[in-house]
């Protein structure tokens, strides 16, 4: 009986065993299949067949319409797309702020908030709250499709002729976006 019991208790481990590794090989399988479960990165726009970054016309918060054209020509820019109540959005937003304490005077920011136009009060409380001094739009499913975008947060680091230099879709951090400013700042 001792030694069925210890039997049943040796297979059951191994069967843990087995089981966590086939868990891990699924997992392996999917994450290489499907960008969503990589940690995203800096990615080369030749990467993303998107080398001049769409042209927009878009209202701001306050309701004017506002161009890509407007943030273009002196500085490279950081665009950003967000959407209101995106719990990475909203991840990436103290991030934003310490790269635009640092790079603010040298680089343009600029968020595009994907959603309603009925939005623009929540998206204006979600800009103070995170002390953003930089514009917002607000955009829709043309920006969407002209940008080719999978999901928010993304962002877009162009050279200020408007060339798409690199982009990140998905929660990134504070050192991958760094990195893509300093090498937006030295394309100039």
């Amino acid at each position: 009986m001792k030694g069925s019991a210890m039997e049943a208790g040796w297979r059951r481990r191994v069967a843990l065993a087995l089981f966590g590794c086939l868990v891990l090989l699924v997992y392996d399988s999917v994450s290489a299949l499907h960008p969503a479960f990589h940690t995203p990165t800096l990615v080369r726009a030749a990467d993303h067949s998107l080398p001049r970054a769409p042209g927009f016309s878009l209202p701001d918060l306050e309701g004017r319409t506002r161009t890509l054209a407007e943030f273009l020509g002196l500085r490279p820019l950081l665009l950003e797309f967000m959407a209101p109540g995106c719990p990475h959005c909203e991840d990436m937003a103290p991030i934003l702020s310490r790269l635009h304490a640092i790079y603010g005077t040298r680089v343009h920011f600029l968020t595009v908030a994907l959603g309603n136009p009925r939005d623009a009060r929540r998206i204006r409380r979600f800009a103070e709250h995170h002390q953003h001094a930089w514009p917002y739009l607000m955009g829709g499913e043309d920006v969407l499709r002209a940008y080719r975008l999978e999901g928010v947060p993304s962002f877009f680091l162009l050279t200020p002729d408007g060339r798409t230099l690199a982009f990140v879709e998905g929660s990134t951090t504070y050192e991958t976006l760094r990195r893509g400013l300093e090498a937006v700042l030295e394309a100039r």
